[in-house]
């Protein structure tokens, strides 16, 4: 296999990308209304809504640990530009939606938990997210603060780490497995599993870009690991319903077809079309704003009594998502990603100088 180029590796991550969101996109209109077949299929045997989920974590365990720049201040200049990246478009997501719940007349969540949700962490403080899919956003949180320690150490991208921590967190999965399974608690057997699946693309993006065979043996043997322990987890944690209608046979197949969906998507059929790689880089506001779509859409079709039409219901709030996205992404992603993007080079700069000067003065002085 060729090594591609940096162009096409974007290029082809951008579409699954699209497609991922497109699959979470198409679960939540379509999961209010489903009934007979459609619903036995997304309820009981496979959820494109968590399929496009776990493609999206492999997708950052796949581009993440690569974006550490060289030269001065990689981690500083890596927390800005993730800063820049994710939070503005998440504020807004936040506030808007709290101004729909308003505006539908919805109780508003108490302040505390507004309050835990504008720092993306609320999972570690106790709090409920404001709106259901943030819930992955503080997953790719701890991903990015791991991946920070482990390049402030020198072992990010070393082989062996990377399989260790992937090993590591497929582990911890199972415990919380066993847990869950035991006690009747929700425990979050998804952090684990997400982390896991990370630490694998790395592997496999170093396998297939890098061409390395001991990273492609590595993540293999991950694969194999996944076709094993997915079932056993899967069927420990979810084989009660702790109230979320839960499916052990869905989550299996789930997260089984999505790493198949990236194995195929990343090796075997490279996407490049203009609109996946299009609905690629609106990715991030359409997975953020694409519930509010839903309900902004549902909200006005009940007013003018249409709300019962899914014929209408369903396109009408994708079109709407696939809008408000891109003029999410245009208005407010990109400008603050190229603020980022120029606070952090001002970042290396400042300490390109703070660096030479001692040795400048040395010079002058002898």
């Amino acid at each position: 296999m060729i090594a591609p180029t940096a162009k096409a590796r974007l290029t082809y991550i951008d579409s699954l990308r699209g497609i991922a969101a497109l699959l979470v996109v198409l679960m939540h209109n379509i999961q209010p209304i489903a009934t007979g077949p459609v619903r036995t299929l997304i309820y009981d045997i496979v959820d494109p809504g968590k399929v496009g989920v776990v493609v999206f974590f492999a997708i950052s365990g796949f581009v993440i640990p690569f974006s550490f720049s060289k030269g001065p201040a990689p981690l500083r200049r890596f927390a800005i530009s993730r800063l820049f990246r994710l939070y503005p478009a998440y504020w807004l997501s936040m506030v808007s939606y709290l101004v729909l719940l308003v505006a539908a007349g919805t109780t508003l969540p108490s302040l505390t938990t507004i309050l835990a949700n504008v720092t993306m962490i609320q999972a570690a403080l106790g709090q409920p997210n404001v709106l259901g899919v943030y819930w992955t956003l503080f997953i790719e949180v701890l991903f990015y603060v791991l991946c920070a320690a482990a390049f402030a150490v020198g072992l990010l991208r070393a082989p062996r780490f990377t399989l260790c921590a992937s090993l590591a967190w497929l582990a911890v999965a199972i415990v919380f497995a066993l847990a869950r399974h035991f006690l009747e608690r929700k425990v979050p057997v998804a952090i684990p599993l997400s982390l896991s699946i990370m630490f694998w693309g790395t592997l496999w993006r170093e396998a297939i870009a890098s061409r390395s065979e001991m990273h492609r043996r590595y993540a293999v043997w991950m694969l194999g690991a996944y076709v094993v322990i997915i079932p056993i987890v899967s069927l420990l944690a979810y084989d009660i319903d702790l109230g979320l209608e839960e499916n052990w046979i869905r989550y299996l197949i789930s997260y089984l077809a999505a790493l198949a969906i990236f194995v195929t998507l990343t090796t075997v059929i490279r996407l490049s079309g203009r609109f996946s790689v299009l609905l690629g880089a609106i990715s991030y506001s359409l997975y953020l704003f694409h519930v509010h779509a839903r309900d902004a859409v549902e909200l006005a079709l009940s007013l003018a009594d249409l709300h019962s039409i899914p014929l209408i219901a369903v396109p009408l709030s994708i079109f709407t998502a696939l809008l408000l996205a891109w003029v999410i992404f245009k208005l407010v992603e990109r400008p603050m990603n190229t603020i980022g993007h120029r606070l952090a080079e001002a970042v290396a700069a400042r300490e390109v100088r703070r660096t030479h000067a001692p040795a400048v003065e040395s010079e002058i002085g002898s």
